[in-house]
């Protein structure tokens, strides 16, 4: 098998919408950090059951972010966050499954790969 090469995390210039902290990506159809990535994942479908002390007034920040739930959740749906791309626990296994079948398919593919080019390096001749 082929050694893996070490991959470096990439530095990102994009900034979370919510709290302002680094953002490798978009996240549910806005760009997220990863913390904020999990908080709406959490907290997407229980909108309604949280209170914010402050009504509504809470300044959000790398700092902050875990003081009101509330105004967080609020600004994560107002940056363009969607509950409708969360998937499920069965979509979420189905798509594991999927990765797990991909791999497999492809180490099958590199083994055969590699057979090949050790049978043509061992015939006379070859360069």
């Amino acid at each position: 098998m082929c050694a893996k090469k070490s991959q470096k995390p990439k530095k990102s210039n994009m900034i979370c919408g919510v709290c302002g902290d680094t953002a490798i990506a978009r996240n549910f159809g806005a760009i997220a950090c990863e913390p904020c990535k999990a908080f709406f994942r959490r907290y997407a479908f229980k909108q309604r059951w949280l209170i914010c002390a402050t009504y509504g007034k809470c300044n959000i920040t790398v700092n902050t972010r875990s003081y009101c739930k509330k105004c967080r959740i609020e600004k994560c749906f107002s940056i363009g966050m969607r509950k409708e791309i969360i998937r499920t626990e069965e979509e979420r296994q189905s798509k594991r499954l999927l990765i797990e079948e991909n791999r497999l398919k492809k180490q099958k593919l590199n083994e055969c790969s590699d057979s090949v080019d050790s049978t043509f390096n061992s015939y006379p001749g070859y360069l």
